[in-house]
């Protein structure tokens, strides 16, 4: 049974998206030189924001999908196979003081991976690699599944049979 996982905006995500059109709006009613670089910025975030969502929601592309060949990751342009995954584990990210947990999807190729990605992407998946060793780490905060159910999915399809805990020893969740 295949797993797909699609975006689902959250407050934050909607927020931008609605200033981004706000920018661009700004941009358009002011109609001059100005305006028009404001035009430009408020559709490039536009795009930058709104774009997934649209492709996620609207055209039904996922975010992820695990299944019995691997891992996809169609809006990342990533594609791996079960040989070409090491480990699927579960950690913290911190953001300020705060702890968000996340699921780290980690290759056997981790700079093949940081090249196969979008070029808009090429910059986070190089500080992911720097800060957790893996380019793909994902949060639930925008996702309709949660990282529990994502795990469960790997833990099923993955001949290996094994999603990791933050200790590194096989989880039970």
């Amino acid at each position: 049974m295949t797993l797909l996982v699609r975006l689902r905006p959250n407050g934050p995500y909607l927020l931008f998206t609605l200033a981004a059109v706000a920018v661009l709006v700004f941009g358009l009613v002011r109609a001059d030189l100005l305006g028009t670089v404001v035009a430009v910025c408020g559709g490039v975030l536009l795009v930058l924001f709104g774009g997934p969502v649209l492709v996620s929601t609207v055209f039904r592309v996922p975010v992820l999908a695990v299944d019995e060949s691997g891992i996809r990751l169609p809006l990342m342009g990533v594609r791996l196979s079960w040989d070409e995954v090491v480990d699927v584990r579960r950690s913290a990210a911190l953001r300020g003081n705060r702890s968000t947990p996340v699921l780290l999807i980690v290759p056997t190729a981790p700079e093949v991976v940081v090249d196969r990605v979008r070029p808009w992407l090429f910059r986070e998946a190089r500080g992911n690699l720097a800060r957790y060793g893996t380019p793909i780490v994902l949060s639930d905060r925008s996702l309709d599944h949660s990282l529990d159910d994502i795990a469960a999915a790997v833990r099923r399809q993955w001949p290996g049979n094994g999603v990791r805990g933050e200790a590194g020893s096989p989880s039970a969740r």
